[in-house]
This record gives C-alpha cells, sequence and structure tokens, in this order.
C-alpha cells in the first residue's frame, strides 16, 4: 500500500510546484496590463487635455514665445521676450559711448581805437564729455523678434541720444597772453563776458557731437553695448540663440 501512495503523492506534488510557477507568469502579465493602461490614460491626458495638471501645462506652453520639446512628455520654454523686457526695465537709460570733447578759441580784446598795438588776445582749451545713451524703456514686446529657424532673437531699440553734456572748467588752459607793442597787462574778463565764452563752447561742442561720424559710432558703440546685455540672458535660456540689435 506505501508503494501505491508514493506516485499519488508525486503527482500531487508536481501539480502544486506547476501551479506556484504560473503565478510569477501571471503577475508578470498583470503589471504588462496595467502598465498598459497607464500609458493609455496619461496619453489621453496629454493629448485630449483631459487632466488639469496637464490642462496647465499647455496652458503656459502658449504663454511662450518659443517651445521646443526636450525629451518625451516635458517641454523647455523659452520666454525671450520676458527677459529681455525685465532687464531693459533694470538698466533704463543705457550709457552707450562718451565722448571726449576739446574746443579751443581766442579771445581777443581791443584796445585803445581798436589798434592792435593796444590789444591783447587769449588762446583758451575748454575740455567736455558729450554721453549717449539708450532708452531702453521704450522697448516693447512688439520690438522683439524670435526666429526659430535662424536661431535669432532681433531686439530693436531706440537710435542713441545725447543725455548730457559736462564742460570740466576745471581742466581749461589758457595760454599767455599776447599783446600789442603798447598793451600793457593780462586780458581780463567780466564775470558776464567768461559766461558767454563758456555758452558758445558748449554750443560748439553740441554741434561737434551732432555730426554723422560721431552719431554713427555712438550707434555701433550702442549696438555692442546692447548685445552685451542681452546675449547672456539669451544664452541661459537657450545657448543655439543669439541677440541680434537693430535701430527703430
Amino acid at each position: 500500500m506505501e508503494k501505491e501512495n508514493k506516485p499519488v503523492e508525486q503527482t500531487e506534488k508536481k501539480e502544486k510546484a506547476s501551479l506556484w510557477s504560473r503565478r510569477p507568469r501571471a503577475g508578470f502579465f498583470r503589471g504588462l496590463l496595467w502598465g498598459f493602461l497607464i500609458g493609455v490614460v496619461t496619453l489621453w491626458c496629454l493629448t485630449m487635455k483631459g487632466c488639469e495638471p496637464f490642462k496647465k501645462i499647455q496652458q503656459a506652453k502658449e504663454d511662450f514665445d518659443v517651445m521646443i520639446t526636450s525629451h518625451f512628455f516635458s517641454y523647455t520654454a523659452m520666454d525671450f521676450e520676458n527677459v529681455i523686457l525685465q532687464e531693459a526695465e533694470e538698466h533704463k537709460e543705457l550709457v552707450v559711448m562718451e565722448q571726449p570733447l576739446e574746443v579751443t578759441t581766442t579771445v581777443t580784446k581791443a584796445g585803445l581805437g581798436n589798434l592792435e598795438i593796444f590789444s591783447k588776445a587769449k588762446t583758451i582749451t575748454y575740455f567736455g564729455t558729450g554721453v549717449f545713451t539708450v532708452d531702453l524703456n521704450k522697448v516693447e514686446k512688439t520690438d522683439i523678434t524670435v526666429d526659430t529657424y535662424g536661431k535669432t532673437v532681433t531686439v530693436r531699440i531706440p537710435k542713441p541720444a545725447l543725455q548730457y553734456l559736462n564742460v570740466d572748467l576745471e581742466k581749461t588752459q589758457f595760454e599767455d597772453t599776447e599783446k600789442g607793442f603798447l598793451a600793457f597787462g593780462d586780458l581780463v574778463l567780466t564775470m558776464e563776458q567768461q559766461q558767454e565764452i563758456q555758452r558758445s563752447i558748449e554750443s560748439k561742442m553740441r554741434e561737434t557731437l551732432s555730426h554723422e561720424d560721431i552719431q554713427a559710432q555712438a550707434r555701433e558703440f550702442a549696438t555692442m553695448k546692447v548685445w552685451e546685455v542681452f546675449q547672456p540672458l539669451i544664452t541661459s535660456v537657450s545657448s543655439d540663440y543669439r541677440v541680434v540689435v537693430e535701430f527703430k
């Protein structure tokens, strides 16, 4: 009897082992099924905007100038417009060029009867600096264009303008007085005469600063300075893009 029971027991053990060996396979297929269902639901959320979190992502995408896909189901937003406008607001009047100036004039004081032998003359050299700035507060959203094909961000800025003129009177140089044969003493100017000369000097300096060669130089420096301000910001957003500066 014992010999007859042994085959039965061995058969039962084999069947139990077979059942246990099937269980991991069933769990594996159930895992695949759940993974497939989760993937379908996630895809539906992204494409059909059925989930609130993804709705927010989609809305954020629409607010940016350029959207690039970095990897599956994730986005990198490049909001060039905001970073440029924020930086422009911080800089406001950006100094782009300081132009040194030097103007020489000769002051003559006529003597008795306007005769040269009684006249006196003095050569005076005035120094100053003209400061050109670009008003970045005038940069608006419509002045910023993003070219996704050329990988450029074009910023249109106002032309540089003369912000102020500084005449440094402490640096003024006076030459020795030239005197006629019968002229004696130094040439002395009244306060009114000095102020009149200074106004004349300032007018000459402004005229010099209005010359086209100076204006062209100011625009060249403006392009370089504005590029130096905005390019690092654009690079921090995307190193593939470069800034192009144009004038309104």
